[in-house]
């Protein structure tokens, strides 16, 4: 299954233009600001000074964000050590900036010393999929847990998310009374593209529940 190869050829594109070009850019500029401060300190322009401490700090913040998006095109606990590890290291690192707990289970149905790889374009499909559920769940649940479950069953491998969060009601927008949010338009997407099947169930304040079913085709030998 090919989901989006040429979209993954840009997807590393961008992120290594990123990462190779405006990165060293940025690095300058802030090397530069670094030498105008001491010179300023040393004469005691004081309003020049602050102003360009604050350049630094938002300099220093733009390139933070410039890594993390790279890193999220092209995240290279993905690309290097598989799906299970990149999930784990979201989690985290989710779980460290919201508060939330986030837990992830993997079962792919394979012995212990056959290569967990379900292949690139599907294991970037369930990693967005889960990266956009978390990042959903940390804006709009008020939850205080949440769990990822991926397993293999056959040909299709299922992926559930739950929280425990305050959930919403579908029959509001089901009848148009409240639009779906776009997060959840574009997991159903994403899902749809990769020929699988998406739902979502949830109820006020019982949480929300998603899953996705993505066939895979045969397990391998």
């Amino acid at each position: 299954m090919n989901l989006s190869g040429e979209a993954a050829t840009e997807r590393r594109r961008i992120s290594e233009e990123l990462h190779d070009r405006i990165g060293p850019d940025l690095a300058s500029i802030g090397l530069n600001l670094k030498f105008i401060e001491q010179t300023l300190a040393a004469g005691g322009e004081a309003a020049l000074l602050q102003l360009l401490r604050e350049s630094q700090l938002l300099l220093t913040q733009t390139v933070a964000e410039i890594r993390e998006l790279a890193g999220e095109l092209r995240p290279a606990r993905l690309e290097y050590a598989g799906l299970e590890a990149a999930l784990a290291d979201f989690a985290g690192q989710f779980q460290r900036r919201t508060g939330v707990d986030a837990h992830v289970a993997v079962d792919l149905g394979l012995p212990d010393d056959a290569p967990q790889r379900l292949g690139a374009d599907l294991e970037w499909l369930l990693y967005r999929v889960v990266q956009e559920a978390l990042t959903n769940c940390a804006r709009h649940a008020s939850a205080g847990r949440v769990d990822v479950d991926l397993r293999r069953t056959g040909d299709l491998v299922e992926l559930r998310i739950s929280d425990d969060g305050v959930g919403f009601d579908p029959d509001a927008i089901a009848r148009g009374s409240k639009p779906p949010g776009l997060g959840l338009l574009e997991m159903r997407e994403w899902v749809q593209t990769a020929q699988g099947h998406f739902s979502v169930s949830a109820r006020p304040g019982e949480g929300t529940h998603l899953l996705a079913t993505v066939p895979i085709g045969p397990a391998p030998r």
